[in-house]
């Protein structure tokens, strides 16, 4: 069977960060292209208003987005719209500043045999102690799971065709952060599953591009200090009055 393709977003100007991720997948065996990432700062405006929604951001989040946020988003928009395209029943998608475990090859094998099964599979999650709804086991010590809140985080994940096609056409216009708009799955009935423990990790002390790029950029819009009390709320009630019941397949060897 063939090992999915593996789809790097990585800014041009991110030389060292694509070419230590490139030697990390190199070692691993798994077949690898850049999808080179938006960069947000230097967006036009008519760029940035063709996708982003104010009326969207104003209704579901609690601040505005940054240029770099947004850029972030259409990378990933980017790396989606190339399975569809070329039909890839499957693709993992990777930010270019993580670490990975030997581990990630074998459950994309494991993966790649059931991707009717699942729409996303995420490998980070960022807490020790998360909220597991069900799982069932992918390897000695890892398990694949349903997450009560799916965690936040875009930093590598395998997506199937079906997943991109469904992503794809419920975004056509955003008004969140790229992460939390995965987290919101029921707005694109997305199954989204998770590897825990996690099997790749952030580079400690590592910079973002989006924080090289300025993270926040608030001009001339103020939300209520209220409003990310509300949405969480209101995020907090859906999640429990929406239950996602899907088995989690059984993965042999």
């Amino acid at each position: 069977m063939m090992t999915p393709l593996t789809l790097v977003i990585n800014l041009d100007k991110s030389h060292q960060r694509l070419e230590r991720i490139s030697a990390r997948l190199n070692q691993l065996g798994l077949p690898f292209e850049r999808v080179p990432a938006v960069y947000g700062a230097s967006l036009s405006a008519v760029e940035l208003k063709e996708f982003y929604s104010h009326t969207l951001n104003t209704k579901s989040y609690r601040r505005p987005l940054s240029n770099a946020e947004i850029g972030c988003y259409l990378s990933h928009l980017k790396a989606w719209q190339t399975i569809v395209d070329r039909q890839l029943p499957c693709a993992l998608v990777i930010e270019d500043d993580l670490i990975i475990d030997d581990e990630l090859k074998v459950f994309m094998h494991k993966l790649s045999r059931s991707t009717a099964d699942w729409d996303v599979v995420k490998f980070y999650c960022r807490k020790s102690s998360p909220r597991i709804t069900s799982r069932e086991p992918i390897g000695r010590s890892h398990d694949l799971c349903r997450f009560q809140k799916i965690p936040i985080g875009n930093l590598a994940q395998l997506v199937s065709l079906n997943g991109a096609k469904k992503i794809l056409a419920a975004r056509q216009k955003f008004g969140r952060p790229v992460d939390d708009d995965i987290q919101h799955w029921w707005e694109a009935d997305l199954n989204v599953l998770g590897i825990f423990p996690s099997v790749v990790h952030v580079i400690q002390n590592a910079e973002s591009d989006i924080d090289q790029q300025g993270a926040r950029n608030n001009k001339g819009r103020k939300f209520s200090p209220w409003r990310g009390a509300l949405l969480r709320a209101s995020y907090e009630y859906r999640l429990r009055a929406t239950v996602n019941n899907t088995p989690i397949p059984r993965l042999l060897d």
